[in-house]
């Protein structure tokens, strides 16, 4: 957790998502975000068992 201090890659990722999810729910492009990361999130996976 020593990340979470700005310019930190977890810091980074939680302004990222957060503004990421706050334009989403504004445009109603929430399934759209959530199947393209749970692509992502598939793809990592595989990625790193190999």
């Amino acid at each position: 957790m020593r990340d979470l201090v700005p310019g930190g890659y977890l810091f980074t990722h939680a302004i990222f998502w957060t503004v990421v999810a706050m334009v989403a729910v504004g445009t109603n492009a929430v399934a759209i975000i959530l199947s393209i990361g749970l692509g992502l999130l598939v793809v990592e996976t595989v990625t790193q068992q190999k």
